[in-house]
């Protein structure tokens, strides 16, 4: 598996080009400069097959329209998610960042779905607590999990849905079905591995591990 990270759109999030070595790609979390992302896609020689969203929040799916339009790309996320994904201006909640297009999804995705990307297989996880549609996308030993866990922080949780205990749960179960070593591609910042931040992240210390 092939991962290119891509910080796009004004809070410069990261969105995450997952390619197998034909090219067919998945691109988790557009979060805005769609033609900057078709024009890399192009260069690149990928075949964009899906669009895939961790959640709902604007910084992470205001280019999934367009792009999705541009490439004929399917869109997929949880239901939680589908919402905000048809009206992202209604969640926006900073002023100046509105005029997204909206669209429906082309998958609704539950626990334990498998999106296949050429060779790639892609297993949906559930992970609320940043927001009630979160999921983390398991690839391989990589978990792309939006922003649920961060390099020594966690997401937000004082957004509409937000839940602290519920996002502390959600880490809880990845530490639990995955090994420590896996690593973790963040929605923001630098990519880390969960063996490391349920070690030195301040606000895991409550956690456990059996590994």
């Amino acid at each position: 598996m092939n991962i290119l990270c891509v910080p796009v759109g004004p809070l410069q999030a990261n969105c995450y080009l997952l390619s197998d070595d034909e090219g067919v790609t998945c691109a988790i979390d557009p979060g805005g400069d769609h033609e900057k992302l078709a024009g890399l896609l192009s260069e690149r020689g990928l075949d964009l097959s899906h669009i895939l969203l961790t959640h709902g929040h604007f910084d992470h799916l205001a280019g999934a329209s367009q792009l999705a339009e541009s490439t004929g790309a399917l869109v997929g996320c949880a239901p939680g998610t589908v919402p905000m994904l048809r009206d992202p201006d209604s969640y926006i909640p900073f002023p100046g960042f509105g005029g997204i297009p909206g669209r429906d999804p082309d998958l609704v995705l539950s626990d334990g779905d498998v999106v296949e990307v050429g060779a790639l297989r892609i297993e949906v996880v559930p992970t609320p607590g940043h927001s009630p549609g979160d999921v983390t996308f398991a690839a391989g030993t990589a978990l792309f999990c939006g922003d649920l866990l961060f390099y020594r922080s966690v997401g937000r949780t004082d957004f509409p849905g937000g839940d602290f205990e519920t996002l502390l749960a959600s880490v809880q179960r990845l530490v639990d079905s995955f090994p420590l070593e896996t690593q973790v591609f963040p929605g923001h910042m630098q990519a880390t591995t969960l063996g490391d931040e349920l070690r030195y992240n301040p606000f895991l210390s409550r956690l456990t591990s059996s590994g």
